[in-house]
């Protein structure tokens, strides 16, 4: 499958552009991410995208200036600039001195489709192609279900950015999943060092240096590590250790006014979520607070919203009561804070790419 790397300053627009699609479908998989072009090349570097999708507005160094530095570091690297009405017509004059192909803001999925078509031809011929890749995976996963890569991916992200105790309980998971395919194809080793860029992104969004988080593990690179390891059970051990020194570097000893009226809401969430009336206004009334204010705070602590804590803290919950299973799903809705099961699957299938029923039947 064809690696993407996804550059853009702004975190909910990389999710956006995560999520907007099934990748695996079209023969592509999000690799790494990116806030500036000083991280885009680091990323470059350890993942060797086959395809970067840059925004040009950044800091540091703007998309024109990285897509220079990258022609010259990765010659075969497709290029393509997505960016906003105000910024087109240098797009086109971009494309016209080597850029491949843009997209202008907003888009919809069938243009992101139409993109992805349109510069086939100028991507690297791959040993196997997206059909056979595809095919592979399918026939490797004995339940014939695909492994959910953004999903998964943006679970982990939303865990750590939000101080999630279950963040290494996540991480097992996701290996878990993975498991059934073979640890030798490049496809695994996609899917692992997209685990890594999910740490390292995060590592970054905190100040943490990637050198200094990789200081003390064994060996010189994420890359030489992953292919190092000869089973499942060293890969777990690897990963866990990346994870768990994250974990321990980013942790944040703040005790700022914001960041406790932060903690204090994410707690109270947490022990409530099960009550349907929970919103905003409820909990800021609780903490005698301005909604307004705590959605501020919220959002500047964590980079999400205080509802989207309370629908991840829910959907948490729903999918550890699946898993324990001998459990109607009508019954789990009303246990996580939901009145109408109908709402809740297509929350749960927002959430996780499937629906409540398709999760049970991968225990």
């Amino acid at each position: 499958m064809y690696r993407i790397m996804i550059v853009d300053d702004e975190p909910l627009f990389r999710d956006y552009l995560r999520m907007k699609m099934d990748w695996e479908d079209y023969g592509y998989m999000v690799c790494c991410e990116a806030r500036n072009g000083k991280e885009a090349l680091e990323e470059a570097e350890i993942h060797r995208p086959h395809l970067a999708l840059i925004d040009i507005n950044m800091p540091f160094m703007n998309g024109f200036e990285l897509a220079e530095q990258l022609k010259i570091r990765f010659s075969e690297m497709t290029i393509v600039f997505v960016t906003g009405h105000n910024e087109f017509e240098y797009v086109q004059q971009a494309v016209r001195l080597g850029v491949h192909d843009y997209l202008l803001k907003p888009f919809n999925r069938e243009e992101l489709a139409a993109m992805l078509e349109r510069i086939q031809p100028k991507l690297p011929k791959l040993q196997e192609s997206p059909e056979e890749a595809q095919a592979a995976l399918q026939s490797a996963d004995v339940n014939n279900k695909q492994y959910p890569a953004a999903a998964i991916q943006e679970s982990i992200l939303i865990s750590l950015r939000l101080s999630d105790q279950d963040t290494l309980s996540e991480v097992k998971r996701a290996i878990q999943s993975l498991r059934s395919h073979d640890l030798n194809s490049e496809y695994v080793y996609t899917m692992l060092m997209g685990l890594v860029s999910i740490g390292l992104s995060f590592a970054g969004e905190r100040g943490v240096a990637s050198e200094h988080l990789l200081e003390n593990l064994t060996g010189s690179s994420p890359d030489k590590n992953l292919r190092g390891c000869v089973t499942w059970d060293e890969i777990e051990v690897w990963l866990l250790s990346f994870f768990e020194r994250l974990i321990g570097l980013t942790e944040s000893t703040r005790q700022t006014k914001s960041y406790k009226l932060y903690s204090d809401a994410k707690a109270y969430i947490e022990q409530h979520y099960t009550e349907e009336e929970l919103s905003v206004e409820a909990v800021a009334a609780i903490l005698f607070v301005d909604p307004s204010y705590l959605r501020r705070v919220f959002r500047k602590e964590s980079g999400y919203s205080v509802l989207d804590h309370i629908t991840h803290i829910r959907m948490k919950k729903a999918k550890e009561l699946i898993q324990k299973g001998n459990m109607k799903l009508s019954t789990i809705a009303y246990e996580v804070g939901y009145s109408d099961p109908n709402y809740f699957s297509k929350s749960f299938k927002k959430k996780f790419g499937m629906t409540p029923t398709e999760f049970e039947q991968l225990r």
